[in-house]
Formats: structure tokens, C-alpha cells, sequence
């Protein structure tokens, strides 16, 4: 009996530590927009978001809409994210920036299947590698999960008022 007991108190021990661990990749996310001239599809969630810690960095997978397109990968450094946004912040901040292309966001949540959906908005501008400003405006609904992370990269707050 003491030994299925303390097998039972180990297994508990373990699978609580496994789902503790810290979340460092996200997929299912949407590329609603930006600079990056990459064009892809309205119904596909492919893109990929992940921190790394050596060497420090954000590293965004956009899956293309055609399959025979290469994947666009970009690295940003913590260092040159300017700023972090969510929700109607996102994509003001976003289209700010010179040369993104976004589309028209939406007005109002739809009234059955909005409230069923809570998707926001995840904006980044950064610096790119020619100090010009670039900007990535994402579309998930793991932004309450990836903010933290990202802040604590960064050290940047996250605006998140309109």
C-alpha cells in the first residue's frame, strides 16, 4: 500500500513539473500583416512564434499560401523590438510604421461566433537590419500567454489600450 502510494505521490511530482515548465514556441497563429512582403492565406494558422534563450531571440515562421513558396523565417533581437502591443493597440501601432500592409480591422465582434472566438491581435515593431523601423502585426489566441514571455525578452511594456 505505501508503495502505490508513493508512486502515485512521484507520478504527481512529475507530471506537474512537465506541465510547469516555461512555453517558449507558439503555433496556430495568423500573420494578419506587416513588412514582411510575404503573402499568405486568410484561413491559415501555420505561423509559428519562438523565444529563445542562446542566443536571445524571437524567432516568427510564416507559412506561405502556396506550397511551393519558401517558408519566411525572421530573427529579431530583443534589443530592437521598439515596441509591443495587443488587441486595438496592435493595429494602430502596426500600421504606423511606414510600408506595412494590413488589412481593415474589423469594427465590431460578430455576434454569435464572436462571442465564441476571442482572437487578438499581437503587434511587434522592431528595427531591422537597416535601422529602418518594421512592424508584425499576428493574430492568435494564446496573446495573454506569449506577452509575458515577451516582456520579460524584451523588457519593453506591452500597450494595450486603443
Amino acid at each position: 500500500m505505501t508503495r502505490t502510494v508513493a508512486l502515485i505521490v512521484v507520478g504527481t511530482a512529475l507530471c506537474i513539473a512537465g506541465t510547469a515548465a516555461d512555453r517558449r514556441s507558439w503555433n496556430k497563429i495568423r500573420y494578419l500583416g506587416g513588412t514582411i512582403p510575404v503573402k499568405t492565406s486568410p484561413y491559415d494558422w501555420n505561423t509559428t512564434l519562438t523565444v529563445t534563450n542562446q542566443p536571445p531571440e524571437i524567432v516568427i515562421r510564416i507559412a506561405p499560401v502556396s506550397v511551393f513558396s519558401p517558408q519566411q523565417t525572421l530573427h529579431i533581437a530583443p534589443g530592437r523590438v521598439m515596441s509591443l502591443s495587443a488587441g486595438a493597440a496592435a493595429w494602430r501601432r502596426v500600421a504606423e510604421v511606414d510600408g506595412a500592409a494590413i488589412p481593415k480591422p474589423p469594427a465590431k465582434p460578430r455576434a454569435l461566433f464572436g462571442l465564441l472566438q476571442d482572437n487578438g491581435a499581437l503587434g511587434i515593431v522592431y528595427q531591422s537590419d537597416g535601422g529602418k523601423p518594421a512592424a508584425i502585426l499576428l493574430e492568435t489566441n494564446l496573446v495573454r500567454q506569449i506577452l509575458p514571455v515577451l516582456e520579460l525578452l524584451t523588457g519593453k511594456t506591452v500597450e494595450d489600450s486603443p
